[in-house]
C-alpha cells in the first residue's frame, strides 16, 4: 500500500507508491491548454494518511514558477527529485495538473520507456491550505481502451500495466466516466516556519 500511495501522489507525480507492480496512464499530448501558474500552489504540501504518524511521507514542493520537486524519505534518507514544470489547466468545472510522464516514472526508478512528450495528468483542487489530487484509474482506462470506448494502447507484463491515450486528445476526454479514481490523495500546506 505504501508504494501504491506514492505512485498516486505524484502528479503529477506517476509511479509514486510501493505496489507490487507499477500502473500508469499517460497522454500522448495534454488534452487541454496550459494556463498560468497558480501562485496559491507555491509552498510545501505534506501528504496526509489515515495513520497520522505517516503524514508527510511525501512532500510536493512547488515554487512560484510552478517548478515541482517531490521529497520522500527512503531508508532514513531524504530523497529530492529533480525539478519539473507543473502545468495547470481548466476544463469545465475541474482543474487539472500534468507533468512529463518520463520524469514521473524516473522518480521511483521505473525503467519502462515512455515517449518523450507523454504527460501524466491528474485532477486537482485547492481549498485554502488543502490540496486534493485524483489520479487516473489505470485499470478502468485499460478496460475502456480494450472495449473501444477510448482511443489508446495497453501494455501489460510482469504485473505492470501501462496505458496510453493517444492522438490529439479532445478536452471532453477528461469527463469520461471512470477516467479518474474516486478516492483522492490529500495534502496539507506545511505551515511557515516561525
Amino acid at each position: 500500500m505504501k508504494a501504491h500511495f506514492r505512485f498516486r501522489v505524484m502528479l503529477l507525480a506517476a509511479c509514486l507508491m510501493p505496489l507490487g507492480a507499477c500502473e500508469i496512464t499517460t497522454f500522448e499530448t495534454a488534452p487541454i491548454a496550459a494556463g498560468n501558474c497558480d501562485p496559491g500552489l507555491a509552498g510545501r504540501w505534506l501528504s496526509m494518511d489515515e495513520d497520522p504518524a505517516k503524514n508527510g511521507e511525501v512532500v510536493l514542493a512547488v515554487d512560484a514558477a510552478c517548478q515541482l520537486r517531490i521529497e520522500t524519505v527512503q531508508k532514513d534518507a531524504l530523497r529530492r527529485s529533480e525539478p519539473t514544470t507543473l502545468h495547470l489547466g481548466q476544463q469545465g468545472l475541474y482543474r487539472y495538473a500534468w507533468v512529463n510522464a518520463r520524469w514521473a516514472l524516473a522518480q521511483f526508478d521505473e525503467d519502462h520507456v515512455l515517449p518523450a512528450a507523454d504527460v501524466y495528468v491528474m485532477r486537482i483542487a485547492r481549498d485554502g491550505d488543502r490540496l486534493t489530487l485524483w489520479g487516473t484509474d489505470d485499470r478502468a482506462v485499460a478496460h475502456a481502451i480494450i472495449d473501444g470506448e477510448l482511443s489508446g494502447e495497453v501494455a501489460s507484463s510482469n504485473r505492470e500495466l501501462f496505458t496510453r491515450l493517444g492522438g490529439d486528445a479532445d478536452p471532453a476526454l477528461l469527463d469520461h466516466p471512470g477516467l479518474f479514481k474516486a478516492d483522492p490523495i490529500a495534502f496539507l500546506r506545511q505551515p511557515d516556519a516561525p
